[in-house]
């Protein structure tokens, strides 16, 4: 690239290998050079030059004028005095001398000054980027000046960036009332502040077009006036290069032979003993897999009971599945005996990218595997599970269907994800444990399940930046329909601390990881318990439903237990709001017992719950739902209390409750998301009648939750994927409380 500076045109090669600080390549370059970029881009920036002598700034810069030191050891120069406002040209001579005195006896050299207009009095806000491998450039905003540091009120994206994204950055910033004018100040340009943004990291912004030794840029502050953004200071730091980013993309991939094999070959199983190919055998066969087993082994007869084979190439006909737990080193070789005709392997095997010395191991197993036509799963991972091709890597797999599709960077989650959303009643389509993915890849996978009419959600469970940055770009070109949720591992603020630049030093993952949810649309989660919720409230919604605002009706019995509810609503920006006179009336109408609370939360005691043998819900959210329009209804049956009171007299009185539920969802003219929370007492026998309520809950399209807090979670991921996919991109979503940093 080529830019025009006051002393001449700056050239690419000067960028990468010119020193300000003795060595080559490295440092930060000089602030007029910096500027000069960025007016090439048509980012505005003060009027101003850089020259050696004072004497020679140009008498055609208005005042006031700003003096800044140039020196190639001076990091930050307004702490050490090298930054002088508000002068008149008579005064520029003193102002330079007296800098020249400060800082030369601090230890630093001066090699010129800067002089430049001021820029005029606005809002202060800090744009910056750094270079993180495996993402690219991840872009900063927030508030400006000394408050990046002491507020660090931030917000990431990862370019190329749209003006909708940068949007909803500047929306997540705690300070966002700053900008719209607040007590007596005037709101400020924000669309001039995002297009800057994006003149710096679209598609076709400065950062795309920068050298790869450029690893970090921080313009701070950016002035946003009522009618302008101007970057006052920049500076791009120069340090070892980062290539640049070579996502590999969900390409189209038919993964049928994968989830539903019909010749699956295991490699590894022992003829004598047991090891995991033998139990993958064995839970294949308990699972009801009914297609073709074919054990390989060089000697034995028989393996589980099946004949075996010597090698891949005494198969008949093709494998779609090859199960592989043999040594790392002759994995390649076992494969590549079946010829090409093996469609998926399924490496479980490790030792192979995961470590120093299994990197080179793995690029020539991928790239032979390839020229063979098999795509390799893994390696370094668990297996696949499969509802419809009844594959299971697991002892008492889940095999009854659903929407749900999975994909785990960890074999050891996948394990857990399918036993803890057995127990929760969630159906699953697929779970893929996909290791290093050397070949096939989490943005491929998802790729085909956003395709799969089968598929209801999408869980992501990753580790890697770089697989998540691809998943980003897969998500961005989709209509966001169906929904994405992903939990992160690796969100920690650790290794930012040496970082150059104040953006380098906040872009730690648990900033970059919220950064890319937000930008794929995606739900971003905490914790295990949480994934599985958000999956099953989303593979259970009525994909018809359309809600709009944050409110929840909370229905149940249990007044404190209804005011924790509302708490905990309240904290994932959620409301239950009183309803209405006219429905309270219409309640009160009812002729319920007495001893009820009907304005929201609902608070009906167990005795209000025997009526009509627990139909009266029915009744109950009939009326509710006939004169308002809530996002979610949050029905909360403490099973306990209801058995061991009624059960008696009265019979399945949650069960029927659990019916009415349905029934007054069904018949309402506002279609709402219901959820229910069943709450045990602890004691065994309830939470054996609590599983079977949750499974036929199920059937009937009522997700159940153990808590509260789960259920508040599920509410706030539904209601938030409604409002990304419906409103305005520039618009806030008001229930997404959670700051993205």
């Amino acid at each position: 690239m080529s830019v025009e500076t006051a002393s001449g045109p700056i050239v690419e090669d000067e960028l990468v290998s010119a020193s300000v600080d003795g060595t080559p390549g490295s440092g930060v370059l000089p602030e007029a050079t910096a500027k000069a970029l960025l007016r090439s881009a048509g980012i505005r920036v003060p009027a101003g030059v850089q020259v050696d002598d004072i004497a020679a700034a140009p008498a055609s810069l208005a005042e006031p004028l700003v003096l800044k030191a140039v020196s190639p050891t001076l990091v930050h120069k307004s702490d050490a005095g090298g930054v002088r406002v508000g002068l008149t040209r008579a005064e520029l001579a003193a102002a330079a001398a007296q800098m020249r005195t400060r800082i030369e006896a601090a230890g630093h050299e001066i090699t010129g000054f800067l002089v430049e207009e001021q820029a005029p009095c606005g809002q202060e806000l800090v744009v910056g980027a750094v270079r993180t491998p495996g993402v690219g450039w991840v872009v900063m905003v927030g508030l400006g000046g000394i408050f990046v540091e002491v507020l660090a009120d931030v917000s990431f994206g990862v370019a190329p960036l749209r003006s909708d994204d940068v949007h909803r950055m500047v929306r997540d910033l705690r300070g966002y009332a700053l900008l719209s004018g607040t007590r007596g100040t005037a709101a400020v340009d924000v669309e001039a502040f995002i297009d800057l943004v994006v003149r710096l990291a679209g598609a076709d912004g400065l950062l795309a077009q920068l050298p790869e030794t450029v690893v970090e840029v921080d313009l701070n502050p950016v002035i946003v006036t009522e009618s302008a953004a101007i970057a006052v200071d920049a500076r791009f730091v120069r340090g070892e290069a980062i290539r640049a980013t070579t996502r590999r993309r969900g390409g189209r991939t038919d993964f049928a032979a994968l989830f539903a094999p019909r010749t699956v070959a295991v490699l590894g199983a022992k003829s004598a003993g047991a090891n995991g190919a033998n139990l993958f055998i064995r839970n294949l066969r308990a699972g009801g897999y009914d297609g073709r087993i074919v054990p390989v082994h060089p000697k034995a007869g028989t393996i589980e009971g099946i004949a075996a084979v010597p090698s891949l190439a005494a198969v008949e006909g093709e494998v779609d599945y090859a199960y592989v737990v043999l040594p790392r080193d002759r994995v390649a070789d076992a494969l590549a005996a079946g010829a090409g005709r093996v469609h998926f392997a399924q490496v479980v095997s490790s030792g192979f990218g995961e470590v120093a010395d299994g990197v080179g191991l793995e690029r020539a197993l991928v790239e032979r595997m390839r020229s063979l036509g098999t795509r390799v799963v893994g390696p370094n991972c668990l297996g696949t599970h499969s509802s419809k091709g009844r594959l299971g890597f697991i002892p008492e797999a889940p095999f009854e269907r659903g929407g749900a599709a999975v994909i785990s960077q960890s074999g050891g989650l996948s394990v857990d994800m399918l036993r803890l959303g057995s127990a929760r009643g969630l159906g699953f389509h697929s779970v893929v444990s996909f290791g290093n993915g050397a070949d096939v890849t989490a943005a491929e996978l998802l790729t085909a399940h956003l395709d799969d009419p089968e598929v209801r959600v999408v869980g992501l469970y990753l580790e890697s930046l770089a697989e998540g940055a691809a998943v980003l770009d897969v998500l961005r070109d989709r209509d966001g329909a169906t929904p994405v949720v992903l939990l992160a591992g690796g969100r920690t603020s650790a290794g930012a601390a040496a970082a150059t630049s104040h953006t380098g030093a906040l872009a730690g993952n648990h900033r970059v990881w919220p950064a890319l949810a937000r930008q794929a649309g995606a739900t971003l989660v905490d914790t295990l318990e949480e994934f599985v919720d958000v999956l099953l409230a989303f593979e259970t919604a009525d994909p018809g439903v359309e809600v709009t605002g944050t409110d929840v009706v909370l229905f149940g019995n249990g007044g404190g237990a209804s005011v924790l509810a509302a708490d905990a609503l309240q904290r994932r920006g959620l409301g239950s709001p009183r309803l209405d006179a006219e429905t309270v009336t219409r309640l009160e109408a009812l002729e319920l017992p007495p001893g009820n609370g009907l304005h929201n939360p609902i608070d009906v005691p167990a005795g209000t719950l025997a009526v009509k043998g627990g139909a009266i819900a029915e009744d109950i959210l009939v009326t509710v739902l006939a004169t308002s329009a809530p996002a979610v209804v949050i029905s909360h049956l403490n099973v306990g209390i209801i058995q061991r009171n009624l059960e008696g007299t009265l019979g399945d009185v949650t069960g029927r409750i659990i019916e009415a539920i349905g029934r007054a969802r069904d018949a309402a003219a506002h279609r709402s998301h219901h959820l229910l929370v069943l709450k045990p007492d602890g004691k065994p026998d309830i939470d054996e009648q609590i599983r079977g309520y949750a499974r036929r809950a199920r059937a009937l399209g009522l997700p159940a939750f153990p808590s509260f807090e789960d259920a508040a979670v599920a509410a706030r991921a539904l209601v938030a994927h409604q409002e990304r996919t419906s409103a305005d991109p520039a618009a806030p979503i008001a229930n997404d409380k959670e700051p993205q940093r």
